[in-house]
C-alpha cells in the first residue's frame, strides 16, 4: 500500500460565455483540505483557448505561479510534470487559483467563427476550462519533513556552487 494518497483531479470554473470578437477571462477556486504535492498540470480547452494559468495562496498570504501556459494549441493537450525538486509543496488551507484565457477574435487561428457567441459544451466547437491536476497528498507532518528535505538539499546545492 503507498504511503501517500495521489489523486487526479478535474479543477475546473464555472460556466464560461464569450461574446463575438471577444477575450475572456474566467477563473476557478479550489481550498486544498490536506497538505499535498503538486505532480502535474494538463490544462484544457477547445478551439478558442489562449492561456491557463496555476496560482496558489498559502495561508500565510504568499502568492505564487505554479504553472502558466501562454501558448495553449489545441492540437496539444500536453501534461506537464513537474521535477521532483520543484514539484510545488503546498500546505493544507492553500487556495488554488484556475485562470483560463479564451479569445474568440480574429487573431486566434484556430477559432472557427468568431462572429458566434461560445459557451459551455462537450463539442469541440464550444468551449471549457479546466486543468487536470495531480497531487499527492501527505499528512502535516509528512509536508513539514518534505519541506525540511527541500530546504537541506537547496543549502547543499547552494553550497556546493559556492565552493566552485
Amino acid at each position: 500500500e503507498p504511503k501517500y494518497r495521489q489523486t487526479l483531479s478535474l479543477w475546473s470554473g464555472g460556466g464560461i460565455d464569450i461574446a463575438p470578437n471577444e477575450v475572456k477571462v474566467t477563473q476557478a477556486t479550489r481550498t486544498m483540505a490536506r497538505a499535498g504535492r503538486i505532480e502535474s498540470m494538463q490544462p484544457h480547452m477547445h478551439l478558442r483557448g489562449k492561456a491557463m494559468m496555476l496560482e496558489s495562496i498559502t495561508p500565510d498570504g504568499r502568492r505564487q505561479i505554479i504553472s502558466y501556459v501562454n501558448d495553449f494549441n489545441f492540437n496539444w493537450h500536453n501534461s506537464y510534470v513537474y521535477a521532483d525538486d520543484a514539484a510545488p509543496l503546498l500546505p493544507k488551507g492553500t487556495i488554488i487559483i484556475v485562470t483560463a484565457w479564451h479569445d474568440n477574435t480574429t487573431a486566434k487561428k484556430s477559432n472557427p467563427d468568431p462572429t458566434q457567441w461560445v459557451g459551455y459544451g462537450d463539442r469541440t466547437v464550444d468551449e471549457m476550462a479546466h486543468a487536470w491536476v495531480n497531487v499527492t497528498y501527505m499528512s502535516d507532518e509528512d509536508y513539514a519533513a518534505e519541506v525540511a528535505a527541500r530546504k537541506a538539499a537547496t543549502s547543499g546545492a547552494q553550497q556546493q556552487a559556492q565552493a566552485r
